[in-house]
């Protein structure tokens, strides 16, 4: 269970601990994506789903501002290789 003074700020109630989907419920609230990839605005005025494909999270987003749509992915670690220069 997260300490509740650490998560942000929701319009919507968390369920009671007591709930068999409240740390769902908390991890969502910490981990979704805060800002449009493309323009950059909050996602205050978009849409966040969270859905699952085997372990991968997937955020389906929609930007209020830029009209953007698409899935932003939560990874727990990256490997990514630079070119020579």
């Amino acid at each position: 269970m997260v300490d509740p003074r650490l998560l942000p700020l929701d319009p919507h109630k968390l369920p009671p601990p007591s709930e068999w989907f409240a740390p769902d419920a908390e991890r969502h609230l910490l981990d979704k994506p805060g800002f449009c990839p493309s323009c950059g605005a909050s996602f205050d005025l978009g849409i966040v789903t969270e859905y699952w494909l085997a372990d991968d999270r997937i955020f389906f987003s929609w930007c209020g501002s830029c009209s953007w749509t698409g899935n932003v992915i939560h990874v727990e670690r990256a490997i990514i290789f630079e070119q020579e220069h």
